[in-house]
């Protein structure tokens, strides 16, 4: 009677029996998805349940965050002219981003009007660069409208994951190691 191979700690691919199924690492991969779209949805969740001074002051932390400036600031709650932040690229503020950030239900979908009146805010204020972030979407209008402007679009599931790619609300609580042969240490195949 012959044994199957199992597993061969010196090739560790799969396993002749386990053709066609996961890997235990395939299947960590597959559980860390399942976890990070469940904490995307909490994430949207929870900036809705906020009010939307508090989402104007999240994006900049997340810009600022993710290394596009020195400095970040919140426009006035009212009468902000169509820009809700501001982020200088430099330290002296010589290049400046706009930022326009609207919290909408999933279902409330940003128009090619909504980045006119950005674009327009911009060229009033004299500035050249913008990010448009939402809670919801984009139309495929307001997509192709930004393109052409130098506007870039950020929509509810892209803010979220960015901030779990930077640690924006939220933090790592488990880390696991995935312990590997060392074949230099013991000099397989030579």
């Amino acid at each position: 009677m012959e044994i199957p191979e199992v597993y061969n700690w010196f090739n560790p691919g799969k396993p002749k029996e386990l053709e066609g199924e996961s890997t235990p690492e395939e299947e960590i991969e597959k559980s860390l998805e399942k976890i990070n779209d469940s904490l995307v949805d909490s994430i949207l969740e929870n900036i809705l349940n906020n009010d939307p001074f508090f989402f104007e002051r999240l994006v900049v932390d997340l810009l600022l965050e993710m290394g596009y400036g020195e400095f970040g600031r919140v426009t006035s709650p009212t009468n902000d002219g169509g820009i809700d932040g501001i982020i200088n690229e430099d330290r002296l503020g010589i290049n400046k981003i706009a930022i326009q950030a609207k919290r909408f239900a999933k279902g409330n979908v940003i128009g090619r009007p909504e980045i006119h009146k950005f674009a327009g805010a911009l060229n009033e204020k004299g500035l050249s660069k913008g990010v448009f972030i939402t809670t919801s979407s984009f139309t495929r209008e307001a997509i192709s409208s930004a393109k052409h402007q130098s506007i870039v679009l950020i929509d509810g599931e892209k803010l979220a994951r960015l901030m779990i790619e930077y640690n924006v609300g939220t933090f790592t609580s488990h880390t696991y190691e995935i312990k590997r042969i060392d074949s230099d240490y013991f000099n397989i195949g030579e």
